[in-house]
């Protein structure tokens, strides 16, 4: 079976790090699209990239993000065998 992970990416504005944050997995491609157009909204301002103040185990960090989907196989034995 196939999933389609949405999945952020920030990077630190002013320093080196780089944060990954899963968001959500969906069974079908268009739903994953459809949240991947509402974050695309959420983290940019007339089509460019707009900080975001994200919050990480470390402190707050200000970062440009960027969302995307990935599709995922998903290996389940209890598939195979129905």
């Amino acid at each position: 079976m196939k999933i389609f992970a949405v999945i952020t990416v920030a990077r630190q504005i002013n320093g080196e790090y780089v944060f990954v944050k899963t968001d959500k997995g969906f069974k079908q491609a268009k739903n994953a699209d459809a949240r991947l157009k509402e974050l695309k909204a959420e983290y940019t301002l007339d089509g460019r990239a707009k900080p975001m103040t994200i919050s990480t185990p470390q402190g707050q960090a200000d970062c440009l993000c960027e969302a995307g989907v990935f599709e995922i196989e998903i290996d389940d034995p209890k598939e195979d065998n129905g």
